[in-house]
């Protein structure tokens, strides 16, 4: 069976038009011992499988409704049918065509020509509409956004919808510690501002199956198509000769995987930022932040946790070097700013010693300062430097 390297290279060279992979911001590929599951949980066909530390792809099944674009902390997987960008555009030319709360329907809506196409923004399902989209809808334009689903509990496709509650609980917990008044409410009555008057103004709904017919000729292809990739070719390698793990992983200097930026989190917090300050001693409970905690008393400074964490949000604090031995760590930075909540530190960590919480004090999401965690002493010939070959 094909592995979630093979899959990936393949969905790539058809170059899809409704999902982008991006290998590299993977945590299960970063690391196969990552607990990470969002993308096949939040899967509701089944076409994604995590079993023996790989990912498989059913191209069969795949009905790029987005859940899994929506549910990956380190967007590893892009919706592009439409992109961020063309949602985000659509949302507020909705906002301003209605004149106030933008309205969202899905394609099951869409096909009985109910809404005004004209004035409305319609997506396959509604697990595509992430938490950073629906915040962004409602602090850009200063008003609510209305999502209508056609009526999930009798879809085929309902578990997908559940990604849409977990997005909705969190862009309404957000919103009201930042102290805004507008909310995402979800209904499956088309509001009467936004319904069609006529049959005229619903032509263009486009029937369900009509969104997915043509990323399923593609996934067909994808299913009987074989490639054999190697991880030295996914991550953009070609061996000369002998190379240590270090130079296989593309491990940095300090021990340190390539970090990346997701760019959802990035404009999350710019929102954010930008709505002002949250109240006082708010709290939310969220997979978007984690709060990294570590007993300095079983912490022994190895850097595991650094050297993998995808986006720098823990990190190595070095001390002085002495000739030619590299510089010790002295201890580890957190910035609860930068963590996804991928909980791969925690997966890392084989000492136990550091664990991840979801209940995020919201005066600590826009803090770019680090919290240190000291540890401590580590023995001769730490497990980081021995694992890369040092």
């Amino acid at each position: 069976m094909p592995s979630v390297l093979d899959m990936i290279e393949i969905m790539e060279r058809l170059e899809s038009k409704a999902l982008h992979v991006d290998p590299a911001h993977c945590v299960k590929i970063r690391n196969r011992n990552a607990s990470c599951s969002r993308c096949a949980d939040a899967c509701p066909s089944g076409a994604i499988a995590l079993h023996d530390n790989a990912l498989d792809i059913d191209g069969e099944k795949c009905m790029a409704c987005g859940a899994c674009a929506s549910a990956c902390p380190t967007n590893a997987i892009s919706f592009m049918k439409p992109t961020d960008e063309e949602l985000d555009r659509a949302l507020d030319d909705s906002a301003q065509a209605l004149e106030g709360d933008a309205v969202v329907v899905c394609a099951r809506v869409a096909s009985h020509r109910a809404a005004d196409v004209s004035a409305t923004v319609t997506v396959p399902c509604v697990s595509r509409l992430d938490t950073q989209t629906l915040v962004g809808a409602c602090s850009r334009n200063d008003a609510s956004l209305v999502v209508v689903d056609g009526g999930c509990k009798t879809c085929k496709y309902r578990h997908a919808s559940h990604q849409f509650d977990i997005s909705q609980k969190e862009a309404n917990e957000l919103l009201s510690a930042w102290g805004s008044s507008f909310r995402v409410e979800r209904t499956q009555h088309v509001p009467p501002r936004a319904a069609a008057r006529d049959a005229a103004q619903g032509v263009g709904g486009v029937s369900r199956r009509g969104f997915f017919t043509e990323m399923k000729a593609s996934a067909k292809d994808l299913a009987v198509e074989a490639v054999n990739v190697t991880v030295e070719n996914e991550l953009g390698i070609r061996r000369k000769g002998p190379e240590s793990l270090r130079d296989i992983l593309k491990v940095d200097d300090d021990d340190n995987m390539p970090r990346i930026a997701p760019a959802r989190h990035d404009v999350l917090m710019e929102y954010l930022f930008e709505m002002g300050e949250p109240k006082k001693s708010s709290f939310v409970t969220t997979r978007l932040w984690g709060k990294v905690e570590i007993d300095e008393s079983l912490c022994t400074r190895c850097g595991m946790c650094s050297t993998f964490c995808p986006t720098g949000a823990l990190s190595k604090v070095f001390g002085e070097g002495n000739g030619k031995k590299r510089r010790p760590i002295e201890g580890i930075e957190f910035r609860l700013a930068d963590c996804v909540q991928c909980r791969l530190c925690e997966d890392s960590c084989m000492q136990k010693a550091l664990h991840v919480f979801d209940e995020i004090p919201c005066d600590l999401i826009l803090d770019l300062e680090p919290r240190l965690f000291k540890g401590k002493a580590q023995k001769a010939g730490s497990v980081t430097r021995s694992i890369f070959g040092n």
